[in-house]
């Protein structure tokens, strides 16, 4: 059960950093104007960053439910 636990702790990890890595990018883009240049590197950042959350929430939910077994 370490290696697992250490798996989901990981993981855990890994999604909090990419979620406080949002909440900085949008953020910051509250400040800026739209025509701001810095909104279209800033949304596209975001936008990578979101879709590698869902994969990393499903292992982290498989993970989970074996830990449970």
């Amino acid at each position: 059960m370490p290696d697992l636990e250490d798996d989901l702790r990981t993981t855990a990890d890994d999604i909090a950093a990419d979620a406080a890595r949002l909440a900085e990018i949008e953020e910051a883009k509250v400040d800026l104007d739209a025509d701001d240049p810095r909104v279209v590197a800033l949304s596209a950042e975001s936008h990578r960053l979101a879709a590698k959350l869902v994969p990393k929430t499903e292992v982290e939910l498989d993970l989970a439910i074996e830990a449970q077994s």
